[in-house]
């Protein structure tokens, strides 16, 4: 499968030109560390993430010679090069007689390359990552044994994904992780909730969000507002899992108000949840309200954080996992039976 998921995508190269010219914490005391397992000895020499800097390669290509270059780029980075055409910059098949032209448009404008200048500024090297994701990936070799761990590779997207993902690839965007103040994303007028998570120590939750999504697919014929709430809950586990340093604000995205907010409001909210009977329902306008980003969830206050109900799945998982302590994660992430994992978790707000 040449591409299976993409995070925190927005449609916003077409326009950005013209609007460029108009104008170590710890987790919650309440989160038992159920499904830890001993990782004292899992570090090994032969494993290492080592990303491979996609975009200085594409911003080093002959302008002169472009087809040349574009040879080059196919050879090295296959599968990768047609990722960041098809599913990141939208150029379409390099194959298209007027692809050159395209990707010359591109590596010459004005404000991608700002961009990349920027991301060089910022990240001159990468060696924070490389540490960090390969720490979170001996943990996912350690609970998930057999399991394919991606090759991992940078780019800039022309502020467009955050993470794309194949089987066997997993491409981060370095420009979306410039800065919440960054004048760039002002510029794109991108809403306060977008730019809040736009920082780099978002990275590897990001990163780690999106591989949980490409391996444990949501499989469920028959969705509701539970399954989507539990199934996202149990990402928020699992990342918890592969980043046992990580607060629950990086892991949820929230601010600190936000996640207390959430902390002082969980009865309430499970109790409006289940008084308008919205669980169990299947109205897919009603789960993207509830699951999708935004800057609050509507149906509580504006005090609350958008998706505030993944903090209760997330809540209800961890309350499973700490009462059937003979549950592995891998049986978790594998379990798509949502009403089982209500019932037995126990959860009382």
């Amino acid at each position: 499968m040449p591409y299976q998921f993409v995070l925190n995508g927005m449609v916003c190269l077409i326009i950005v030109s013209l609007l460029f010219q108009s104008c170590k914490c710890r987790r919650e005391q309440s989160h038992a560390a159920s499904g830890t397992i001993n990782v004292s000895a899992k570090k090994e020499a032969d494993f290492e993430i080592n990303i491979q800097r996609f975009e200085k390669d594409l911003f080093a290509a002959n302008i002169d010679d472009v087809s040349k270059s574009i040879d080059r780029l196919k050879a090295k980075y296959g599968e990768v090069f047609d990722i960041y055409n098809y599913k990141i910059i939208s150029l379409g098949s390099s194959d298209d007689r007027r692809y050159p032209d395209a990707l010359k448009r591109f590596l010459t404008d004005k404000y991608m390359n700002q961009d990349y200048e920027r991301v060089l500024k910022l990240y001159p090297n990468l060696d924070d990552l490389n540490r960090g994701l390969t720490e979170a990936f001996l943990n996912f070799r350690e609970y998930f044994p057999g399991k394919r761990i991606p090759k991992v590779y940078s780019c800039i997207s022309g502020w467009n994904q955050s993470v794309v993902t194949s089987d066997t690839i997993l491409v981060l965007a370095l420009d979306k992780y410039l800065g919440r103040n960054c004048e760039f994303y002002g510029r794109l007028q991108l809403d306060h909730y977008m730019r809040y998570t736009m920082q780099k120590e978002y990275i590897l939750p990001d990163c780690m969000r999106a591989w949980g999504y490409t391996t444990f697919e949501f499989k469920d014929s028959a969705s509701n507002v539970l399954n989507n709430m539990l199934y996202e809950g149990k990402m928020v586990y699992f990342v918890s899992k592969m980043l046992p340093e990580a607060h629950d604000t990086l892991l949820l995205g929230f601010t600190p108000a936000q996640l207390k907010w959430c902390t002082n409001n969980s009865e309430p909210m499970w109790a409006y949840m289940v008084e308008h009977k919205l669980l169990f329902s299947s109205n897919n306008l009603l789960i993207r309200k509830f699951i999708y980003p935004a800057p609050f969830t509507s149906a509580f206050t504006q005090e609350s954080p958008g998706r505030a109900i993944v903090w209760l799945g997330y809540r209800i998982v961890d309350a499973y996992m700490r009462n059937n302590k003979n549950v592995t994660l891998l049986h978790l992430m594998q379990d798509n039976d949502y009403q089982k994992i209500l019932r037995m978790s126990n959860f009382k707000p």
